[in-house]
């Protein structure tokens, strides 16, 4: 069973295993004395074969002198599941804490669609310390089959749950993930306005259409969409144009704002 603890400090405080760890230094002392000892044996003419059968006895030998795995430390952790993190790291308990793969363990924690980067040390004698910094979500992208979610740099967050992010704007379009960072940081520069949207697009990789949570549907220009943006915010401050029933509010075009009426389309009724 793997123990992962909060604190390494807290471990050390721990009265039922300080002694232990005391009565090991003096062997931890020699067995590193024995280690310069080998090392320089083997720098002096061993062949590849003894020298990998001495790596193995001395990793043996360690976990016998009390240089074995009883901690696991893992900060950083919010989002990634336990269980990934266990499954990844592949470690047990008691296990020799020189025969622990450093490198296997930190490229198998990368590979969690959470985790953005990872720090793995050995702290002797007993404890194995992660610290993983997570991608932090972002937005929801729109794929065929789906939501996705992405951070800002618009990398899917692979294993993550989109529906534990409902509240996220929902991005969609060709290149939408990797360009969603800076229209969103925009619009949450108007933070009344923004609070109405629920979804933007991007058309032909040149610009944005926001839409809101009433149905209209806000159209940015391509150049300088913070301006638009602004100036939208002053006007539905003064006429309260976001309330109204409209299709359509079009800002493409400079120092002015077009708008559409929401006309229902006629027909619809008993045969729809």
């Amino acid at each position: 069973m793997r123990r992962l603890i909060p604190s390494i400090g807290k471990a050390k405080q721990m009265p039922e295993t300080a002694p232990k760890q005391q009565r090991r230094m003096p062997q931890i002392k020699l067995f590193f004395s024995a280690i310069f000892a080998i090392a320089v044996i083997i720098t002096t003419g061993y062949g590849v074969m003894e020298r990998d059968q001495l790596t193995h006895d001395l990793v043996r030998i360690s976990g016998e002198m009390g240089l074995d795995l009883q901690y696991i430390q893992v900060t950083g952790r919010s989002h990634t599941p336990t269980e990934m993190l266990v499954a990844a790291t592949d470690i047990k308990m008691g296990q020799p804490l020189l025969g622990i793969p450093l490198t296997e363990v930190h490229r198998n924690l990368t590979q969690i669609g959470w985790v953005k980067s990872a720090v793995v040390e050995r702290l002797m004698p007993s404890t194995i310390k992660i610290t993983i910094t997570e991608r932090i979500p972002f937005a929801l992208l729109q794929t065929r089959n789906g939501h996705e979610l992405i951070d800002r740099t618009g990398t899917i967050i692979e294993g993550a749950d989109p529906t534990e992010f409902s509240h996220l704007t929902v991005v969609a379009g060709t290149d939408a993930a990797a360009n969603a960072s800076m229209i969103l940081d925009v619009l949450k520069t108007e933070p009344e306005l923004f609070a109405e949207v629920w979804a933007v697009t991007y058309q032909s990789g040149r610009r944005w259409d926001v839409h809101l949570r009433n149905g209209i549907n806000i159209k940015l220009p391509e150049i300088d969409p913070s301006t638009a943006w602004a100036r939208l915010a002053v006007v539905d401050h003064k006429k309260k144009i976001i309330g109204r029933d409209l299709a359509v509010i079009d800002l493409r075009v400079p120092e002015q704002l077009i708008v559409e009426p929401n006309i229902p389309v006629r027909g619809e009724g008993q045969n729809t």
